[in-house]
């Protein structure tokens, strides 16, 4: 009996076309879609990272964009950011499973990459990017694709909506025709702008470069700090708070620790709103001028 392993019999996986994967994903809520071998990605991944550990293949990784709305973008009210992104963030789950469900019904293989599931690999811990987009793996899949580029931050740009994206993925072994990298970078650059790295709330973004320094030179990214930001009530700050508790000196200390704002912020997050725990900063995000949608967004 042939399983759909076989995909169209010549060891090639199932041909689909990409057009109409395109065109289900827009039905799913996906803003922006685009195609890449998860082979490429092997070399410059870290070990903890490599796609072979994933597949050997599921050689096709369809990487998936949506937009937060510019309402929420515009909201003064951080909690209220944090909370709704992290709704998004889920919508946009539930569409890639959507996507890998429908590509299995057409004889292909599938399955879902998710930037907010907790990977206690990574380090720091269940590190999902700056502001929650995606890991650096999706990142470098999505400017792989053709989706956008990095920005200095290191987090991905795209001409529609700049980095107010949330990245998700699918692989699998249909042989969809990969996108190609966009040309020209579309950050501005740390001396041509800089707005991201003047916001950091824990200057987690490179602030200085050499003159005529080129983008590529100075991108980078304190993950570790960035992290505390982006999580606040993530598992770190879960563990901190438990070794608070840990280390009361009375009962009564204990009892307070417990009671306290912290811990209902913290079961929040990881129990009711969990991808939420990951959006808690989007100070860089709100700030960049790249993208269609910076008008309304800073209006």
């Amino acid at each position: 009996m042939t399983g759909p392993a076989s995909g169209n019999g010549n060891g090639a996986g199932p041909t689909l076309n990409a057009e109409a994967i395109r065109a289900q994903a827009k039905t799913l809520g996906i803003d922006l879609v685009g195609f890449c071998s998860w082979q490429e990605l092997e070399a410059e991944a870290p070990d903890y990272d490599k796609p072979s550990q994933l597949s050997i293949y599921l050689t096709r990784l369809i990487v998936l964009a949506k937009r937060y709305p510019t309402g929420v973008a515009r909201s003064p009210d951080a909690a209220f950011r944090q909370y709704a992104n992290g709704r998004v963030a889920r919508h946009l789950e539930e569409a890639a499973g959507g996507l890998a469900y429908w590509l299995e019904q057409r004889d292909a293989i599938a399955c879902v990459l998710s930037a907010t599931i907790p990977d206690l690999r990574r380090q720091p811990m269940a590190y999902a990017g700056p502001g929650g987009q995606g890991s650096l793996l999706l990142r470098q899949a999505a400017a792989a694709s053709g989706l956008g580029t990095l920005g200095l931050n290191e987090m991905i740009l795209t001409p529609e909506y700049g980095p107010r994206v949330f990245l998700a993925g699918v692989l699998t072994d249909a042989a969809v025709e990969c996108g190609q990298p966009l040309e020209a970078e579309l950050c501005p650059g740390l001396q041509e702008c800089g707005r991201c790295a003047e916001v950091c709330p824990v200057a987690a973004i490179p602030s200085s470069a050499a003159t005529g320094a080129r983008l590529a030179e100075v991108r980078g990214l304190d993950a570790d700090a960035c992290s505390r930001a982006c999580q606040p009530f993530g598992p770190d700050r879960m563990v901190e708070h438990l070794a608070d508790l840990f280390a009361s000196k009375s009962a009564a200390e204990a009892v307070e620790i417990a009671r306290s704002p912290a811990t209902q912020q913290i079961f929040y997050n990881l129990t009711v709103q969990r991808q939420g725990a990951y959006t808690g900063c989007q100070s860089c995000q709100l700030v960049c001028p790249v993208g269609a949608d910076y008008a309304e967004v800073d209006r």
